[in-house]
């Protein structure tokens, strides 16, 4: 079957339920993909870099605000 087949059927089956529960779950699903699809658009290279940045945080590398602002005015004499 070719995805315009199965797209028509869905929509068919979509148009004659009368289930709730199910059109909330089809719903659901398509939330999620449209909430995952940023991630597999960004670059391998930038997708490498979050998840650094993630372990990072998991790991207590970060710096607080104060930090960050104290050392700009050490060293750039704000």
């Amino acid at each position: 079957m070719d995805i315009q087949s199965l797209k028509l059927e869905l929509v068919e089956k979509i148009l004659h339920t009368e289930k709730a529960s199910l059109l909330l779950k089809i719903e659901k699903i398509l939330k999620k993909e449209e909430r995952n699809d940023w991630w597999e658009q960004l670059p391998s290279e930038i997708q490498d870099s979050i998840l650094e940045g993630i372990q990072d945080v998991h790991a207590g590398n970060v710096f607080t605000h104060d930090q960050v602002i104290q050392e700009a005015k050490e060293r750039y004499g704000f």
